[in-house]
């Protein structure tokens, strides 16, 4: 067979199946465009799944007829003048590809009209086919409606899923493009009803939308805060909204949804020590730098992205993503006037216990009411009931004073501690991590090394087993961002108060000060929860079942 040149209807079908794979991807494209004119709301109808209809309405800046003319043409684009533009792409869209491609692969209508003008103008085509254009009556702004979409194309169409199945990519689409435009006022709609309302006033009010109402309480947004190469704002859910999987996990690069393994790592080790493994963080996350640092070209689709320098951009994402859900996890500031200590007072009466002398001054009133099963705590803030499991408690106090190098206080040997490690690797660099934790150890010779002096904090049995248990972690232990938290977190795991352990009215106070004055104060090190609390409302409930 000789080589020809094919016709332009094929063609335009060959580039249609390029940008155009489901009716998501439709959606995907047509809002977009809304998106770059400007508007402030868009509003996306489904039927069939997408296969029917799919309607996009904005109020965005419009076409006049000599734009809407060249619309569906092949490469026709408003958002580049040079090849250049590429390596540097502000707008959504560039290709100009996506209305003929939609086009040539289903019935379309586009009406639009800009401020200025006293009408619209209806340009219609069908199969690539393009009618004369007519004056129309309508807002300003811009309609698509595409009607069949692959119903010219039998052996695309028949790779489609269910309505069903397409019509929930479609929603994901949606959740994407309103996070990505959080002032944006989105309305989503499937076969007439109502499925997503983004009012457009701020992204945690989008979020709450898309996440759920009782998704809500748990969202904190934070304002941008920027670094040498990236600058991020966004919303974080608090630790104990996980997820099993990374589905509402969003990344967002100069207002393009994008992939990226490395940022989903940096919001893993932001995350790490207060969620359990094998359970996801929850986040929306916006981040912007200089459109020449990166390649956004290197997906069809422009969801996967490559930095020209990924190791600095990731680096510190970690950084300022940490310093974000730290202060997410603060205790929120309350008066409390010494030396009114909370106590372990049951009630006044002469016998009652004097209130424990500690050092430690909590930001949170509280009222202690006891411990149970000798592994639990028991006590009233805010008018909440809150249990809290003491070896979580204990754990992440431990963890949170040990990476506090500037007041960590040592416990200095009066005769070092001769260890032999063995086959044991140890290296300089392992030497100086634990050192940094207040364990100080030094080679003396063949593999006997002298400890010399041990974290004050720690309180549990320090000997050979536990060094070198600390050095194996730290020589197969690749993967974390910070070397001396694994540290850390072995160090409280093992110091940490046990379960089934009876702990005095004066120990209980001290736990839970401490643990009020800690940061982060949320989970173990290992993620699991340290308290969970009852509202007088949800206690009601328990005893009243038939009031629910």
């Amino acid at each position: 067979m000789g080589i020809k040149v094919l016709e332009t209807a094929v063609v335009n079908q060959i580039s249609a199946g390029e940008v155009v794979e489901r009716p998501a991807s439709a959606v995907k494209e047509l809002v977009e465009n809304s998106l770059d004119a400007g508007a402030t709301d868009v509003t996306v109808e489904i039927e069939g799944g997408g296969l029917t209809l799919i309607r996009v309405t904005d109020n965005g800046q419009g076409m006049d007829k000599d734009d809407l003319a060249v619309s569906v043409s092949r490469h026709a684009t408003s958002k580049l003048t040079s090849i250049t533009d590429l390596f540097s792409l502000k707008s959504l869209g560039f290709r100009g590809e996506a209305l003929p491609s939609i086009a040539a692969v289903s019935q379309i209508a586009i009406k639009s009209r800009r401020r200025e003008s006293g009408h619209g103008y209806l340009l219609v085509c069908e199969a690539g086919t393009r009618q004369d254009i007519q004056v129309a009556g309508m807002p300003v702004g811009t309609i698509v409606e595409v009607r069949r979409l692959f119903a010219n194309t039998p052996a695309r169409l028949k790779f489609m899923r269910s309505a069903t199945a397409e019509a929930q990519r479609i929603a994901h689409c949606v959740e994407r493009l309103a996070l990505s435009h959080p002032s944006v006022h989105f309305t989503l709609l499937l076969e007439g009803r109502i499925v997503l309302q983004a009012s457009g006033n701020s992204l945690v009010d989008t979020a709450a939308a898309i996440y759920g109402a009782g998704a809500a309480k748990h969202l904190w947004a934070f304002s941008e805060v920027k670094g040498r190469h990236i600058a991020l704002s966004g919303v974080l859910a608090r630790p104990p909204f996980t997820r099993g999987n990374r589905a509402w996990q969003f990344f967002f690069l100069n207002g393009r949804c994008i992939e990226h393994r490395g940022l989903g790592f940096a919001l893993d080790e932001a995350y790490r020590t207060l969620i359990p493994t094998k359970r996801f963080a929850v986040a929306a996350v916006h981040i912007t730098m200089n459109p020449t640092e990166v390649d956004v070209n290197v997906h069809p689709a422009k969801t996967e992205v490559r930095f020209r320098d990924e190791r600095a951009v990731i680096s510190e994402a970690i950084t300022l993503l940490r310093a974000k859900v730290a202060a997410m996890n603060k205790p929120s500031a309350s008066i409390l006037q010494p030396p009114h200590l909370p106590s372990a007072i049951m009630g006044d009466t002469p016998d009652a216990l004097p209130p424990a002398q500690v050092s430690y001054l909590p930001n949170v009133p509280y009222r202690l009411v006891g411990q149970v099963m000798h592994s639990y705590l028991l006590f009233e803030r805010d008018g909440k009931l809150v249990i809290v499991d003491q070896h979580a408690a204990h754990e992440r106090i431990i963890f949170e004073e040990l990476l506090q190098k500037r007041t960590l206080e040592v416990l200095n040997f009066a005769i070092p501690m001769t260890v032999d490690l063995g086959t044991a690797v140890v290296t300089e660099e392992h030497l100086a991590t634990i050192a940094s934790l207040g364990i100080v150890c030094e080679p003396f010779g063949g593999s006997t090394y002298v400890v010399r002096s041990i974290p004050a904090v720690y309180r549990g049995h320090f000997d050979e087993q536990t060094l070198r248990e600390l050095l194996m972690d730290l020589s197969g232990d690749k993967t974390r961002f910070d070397a001396a938290e694994s540290v850390a977190e072995a160090l409280a795991c093992r110091a940490a108060i046990k379960a089934h352990t009876k702990l005095s009215p004066a120990e209980m106070v001290e736990l839970l000060d401490r643990l009020h004055a800690t940061d982060r104060a949320v989970a173990c090190p290992h993620g699991r929860p340290v308290e969970i609390e009852y509202t007088a409302e949800e206690l009601f409930r328990l005893f009243h079942p038939s009031s629910r």
